[in-house]
């Protein structure tokens, strides 16, 4: 069984491939997998997430990820990453790269719950008062 930083970067191995996060969540979440983008989204299981994530893709044109992984540290069955989320569009354009800190928790080989903390202005199509 891996380990669940083995598990954590598995997937997000997945996410760089073009059209990834459909993969990803399918091969990796469970039905009762709770997705959290705070301040955006809260998601429950594999139709839920793969949902939000179209909408987002057509919202903002991404297709995949790269991640700049600053640190990551395993206690039980949770891992904490400080990341950088290198949003492509499908033709390898860069659209966003929030800095994100993230805990995802694991059992079997699974990601049971994935909550993200990040500026959500930048994904959201906000912008700061003048």
């Amino acid at each position: 069984m891996p380990t669940p930083t083995e598990t954590v970067m598995a997937f997000l191995a997945v996410l760089e491939q073009p059209g990834g996060f459909e993969e990803g969540i399918r091969q990796f979440f469970t039905e009762t997998t709770n997705y959290l983008n705070v301040g955006m989204s809260d998601t429950t299981g594999i139709a839920d997430s793969i949902a939000f994530i179209h909408a987002f893709e057509g919202q903002t044109g991404i297709s995949y990820m790269k991640v700049d992984m600053l640190a990551i540290a395993e206690t039980g069955n949770k891992v904490l990453t400080e990341r950088i989320d290198n949003l492509h569009a499908a033709d390898g354009s860069l659209v966003m790269a929030p800095a994100v800190m993230g805990i995802f928790e694991t059992a079997d080989g699974k990601i049971t719950g994935w909550r993200d903390y990040f500026d959500t202005l930048p994904a959201t199509g906000g912008s700061l008062p003048s």
